[in-house]
């Protein structure tokens, strides 16, 4: 009796079915990635969810009705910028929260980006000052700028005044940002600056 040989396995066949399985699975991650970047974008432009962001982190009280244009928190992280219900906004907070020995620190990169929301721009004929400030049971340096301001040099600079907090509390770097423009820039932020009280979680 003649034996048959035995069939070789075809190998070019087995893997190309395991290409194709692996790059199922890279599709199916790169899909989620794509799904998780998108859920985080319109998270990150909820103005509700935004204004939760900067009401965790400090009090203030805009004096027009205010929403939360754009925020993140992840971790302990956090950042939130409100302002005045108008298309060009008068009045702009920014507020953020970094853990000071954070081991997956990402401040700088989180506060770029907030800053980089509509907070850039051109300003002419300055005139800064530092300043002491009580806030959260201590005393701070407010820096203050006042001039012209423009978000681009194809818009009409308009007067403006940008006050400025940078402050450690309680194993946190804390950062604050206000910026009026228009010709009642002066008291729109002094205002709002009075206004501005740290969260009982930071005070001693």
């Amino acid at each position: 009796m003649t034996q048959s040989s035995p069939t070789a396995p075809n190998i070019s066949v087995h893997w190309i079915e395991i290409a194709a399985i692996s790059l199922g699975g890279i599709g199916l991650v790169g899909a989620a990635i794509i799904g998780l970047g998108h859920k985080l974008q319109t998270n990150m432009h909820q103005a509700e969810r935004v204004e939760n962001i900067a009401q965790n982190l400090i009090t203030y009280q805009f004096p027009q009705s205010a929403q939360g244009r754009i925020g993140l928190s992840i971790g302990a992280e956090s950042f939130a910028v409100i302002t005045d219900r108008i298309n060009d906004p008068n009045l702009r907070l920014f507020v953020q929260a970094s853990p000071v020995n954070g081991v997956e620190r990402s401040s700088v990169l989180v506060r770029e980006y907030a800053l980089g929301s509509g907070w850039r721009g051109i300003w002419e004929a300055v005139k800064e000052e530092t300043q002491p400030f009580p806030y959260c049971n201590q005393t701070v340096n407010l820096e203050t700028r006042r001039g012209r301001w423009s978000q681009t040099d194809s818009t009409e600079p308009r007067p403006a005044i940008k006050y400025s907090i940078d402050t450690t509390i309680d194993g946190y770097d804390q950062t604050i940002r206000i910026l009026a423009t228009g010709t009642n820039a002066e008291s729109l932020a002094k205002d709002l600056l009075k206004s501005i009280q740290c969260r009982q979680k930071y005070q001693n």
